[in-house]
């Protein structure tokens, strides 16, 4: 049975695929931009869709470009670089608006995305594969197949070095090693974690030495598995990151917002919307290391940050006491826990909320303890604009409603988008 159909795309759906229809059942295709007219191949069929691959692009779009990475798209790690940034941003755009309507059921204003100047060279973390007979690479788009690529667009060139060092050093030893997680600061200092502990750890540390990695900047190495916590091999025991004026320490599995330039636009809007005074309590709700909590204690009178990750909240109260001095006038704690166990215990009622959950969303009982706590603002910081809907309808239904959404592009050439919304009390 031949499988091949000419189809017209005529929308971008939130994965950045290309939609169409064959009789009357929605085709995603990836690859393929609204207006283009291309024969595909039908290759998986559900109840009420179905994707197909691009076999040939009859008619392409004005909007169309040639990605400029060699490995596009068989990487997969960027779905939108065959099209213009700014076009990537109008629909990123649209998939929170459809997101908030269909899901939610909330009609809201959403406000055009900000975006970058210069959307290259972004990330601040990088995680590599390897597989028995395999280059070191991102895996392929669902799958565990390593994708070698010798420049990331998204990596600073400083970051690319160290993974072409990296990769000729590790080449024919060490099988042990199979994940590699580097991040690089906005100083240009870097941290390396290798997953798969090694038994031969001193000879590694020598491997990695002669690879001349300090001299390109990379301030310590950590080695850990599954089992037990990252161990220092050599370097600086502290890796730190600035954000608006504020030092973070960051461990080697802590979380941390990948594009630094575009983490600080984004905190300049919580900021600005939490709208703080000096008198407030505020809590922060799955605080991580403490970024947003004690940017948002230096307007406070008195933040608690709740978090699950112990490593996250070590971090976090080291970081408050490194920037002790310029917090004086704040009152901060972090407790460790279950956000929604912890909620339901802290004896004193915010005035702001600021919620930064992961892509998940938030717990369904954090929802209803917010109804009932009843704060003035809520501050909803997302990755996921399904979720966020989903999260935000419920708030919407139990007295509140969205006053202001801002989309920021943290991941340009993605399909994905951190959005914030500001939600206040009826």
């Amino acid at each position: 049975m031949d499988n091949n159909n000419i189809l017209e795309c005529l929308r971008l759906s939130s994965d950045g695929s290309g939609i169409g229809y064959i009789n009357g059942r929605a085709t995603f295709v990836a690859g393929l931009l609204p207006g283009e007219i291309g024969e595909v191949e039908v290759c998986a069929t559900k109840k009420k869709w179905q994707r197909a691959r691009l076999l040939t692009l009859i008619k392409p779009s004005v909007l169309r470009q040639a990605a400029p990475c060699l490995v596009f798209p068989a990487c997969g790690g960027c779905r939108l670089q065959h099209t213009t940034y700014e076009e990537t941003l109008l629909w990123k755009q649209r998939w929170v608006e459809d997101a908030l309507q269909r899901i939610g059921k909330v009609q809201a204003g959403v406000n055009p995305v900000l975006g970058m100047t210069f959307p290259w060279r972004y990330r601040n973390k990088a995680r590599l594969h390897r597989t028995a007979g395999a280059e070191w690479g991102y895996y392929r788009e669902k799958s565990n197949i390593p994708i070698s690529f010798a420049d990331c667009l998204l990596l600073s060139e400083r970051m690319n070095r160290w993974i072409r060092l990296l990769k000729k050093q590790l080449a024919e030893g060490y099988p042990e090693i199979h994940t590699l997680i580097l991040r690089e600061n906005t100083r240009g200092e870097g941290l390396l974690l290798l997953e798969g502990l090694p038994a031969r750890l001193s000879n590694l540390r020598q491997v990695l030495e002669w690879a001349d990695l300090a001299r390109e900047g990379l301030r310590s190495v950590w080695a850990g598995d599954s089992r037990k916590s990252p161990e220092l091999l050599w370097g600086d025991d502290v890796f730190t990151q600035t954000i608006l004026d504020l030092t973070f320490k960051v461990s080697p599995e802590s979380f941390l917002q990948v594009n630094s330039l575009q983490t600080e636009v984004l905190y300049k809007q919580v900021l600005n919307w939490a709208g703080l005074s000096g008198k407030e309590t505020v809590w922060d709700l799955y605080s991580g290391i403490g970024t947003l909590a004690l940017l948002l204690a230096s307007r406070a009178r008195k933040v608690t940050g709740l978090e699950e990750n112990p490593s996250a909240i070590k971090d976090a109260r080291q970081n408050y006491v490194a920037n002790s001095v310029l917090l004086a006038n704040c009152q901060v704690e972090f407790l460790q826990g279950k956000v929604e166990s912890l909620i339901r215990k802290l004896p004193e009622k915010p005035d702001v909320v600021v919620l930064d959950p992961p892509r998940a969303g938030i717990h369904p009982q954090v929802g209803q303890s917010l109804l009932e706590i009843k704060p003035q603002r809520l501050i909803y910081v997302s990755c996921d604009p399904g979720t966020l809907a989903r999260d935000i309808g419920m708030l919407t239904r139990g007295g509140y409603r969205v006053t202001g959404v801002q989309p920021i592009d943290m991941f340009p050439w993605t399909e994905h988008v951190e959005t914030v919304v500001l939600i206040t009390r009826v």
